[in-house]
């Protein structure tokens, strides 16, 4: 987020989640179930008779194309207002960064496992970010700085289609990919119209 005012940031950030919360049920089919207000998980979502799938979500406002001065990073909190924070305290499953200000927004996925595991086994730069503290001049977040061209293969990529409504993962096949979600979404239907 970038407004460094508490109020703009936590709404680009709900805004953010339901993003999130469209992209599972379209690509994922997944019921949604609730937005969560403490550090364990931001979106709940489960289906009848399966385990429930909870995540994380980051919305990043600053970022833009690389071509256009972007950082290339995905800035992963992990402590705020010298406490412990974003990944060193959430218990969710599933890690979605949301870039909505690439000319193609993103949404980049990991499982939370994967994500501190490739933290633990990388030094990746921390950085100060975030609004300056009242009572200093420093910023308020430590995040780490993952170079995304570096570590694209540890993420599921999903870019936005503005003419198809949906989002897409980026594969190099996109036809057969773009028959088998129809195919899905129109199976998925045909089961909610029975029942």
């Amino acid at each position: 987020m970038v407004n460094y005012n508490f109020d703009k940031d936590l709404k680009d950030g709900e805004d953010g989640e339901k993003v999130i919360r469209y992209f599972v049920e379209q690509h994922f089919g997944w019921k949604f179930r609730k937005f969560n207000d403490n550090s364990a998980y931001d979106i709940l979502f489960q289906n009848k008779n399966k385990p429930p799938k909870t995540f994380e979500v980051k919305t990043d406002l600053w970022e833009k194309d690389w071509t256009k001065g972007g950082s290339g990073n995905l800035a992963i909190e992990f402590r705020c207002r010298g406490k412990d924070s974003g990944i060193r305290t959430t218990k969710s499953m599933f890690f979605c960064y949301y870039f909505p200000n690439l000319s193609i927004p993103q949404i980049w996925m990991i499982k939370t496992a994967d994500l501190k595991q490739l933290i633990k086994d990388n030094k990746f730069q921390r950085k100060q970010v975030g609004e300056r503290q009242y009572d200093n001049d420093r910023k308020s977040s430590w995040c780490y700085m993952i170079f995304r061209k570096d570590f694209r293969e540890h993420f599921d990529v999903f870019e936005y289609d503005d003419e198809m409504g949906l989002w897409h993962k980026t594969v190099e096949d996109w036809e057969t990919w773009t028959k088998k979600t129809k195919k899905d979404i129109d199976d998925r239907n045909k089961k909610d119209e029975k029942q």
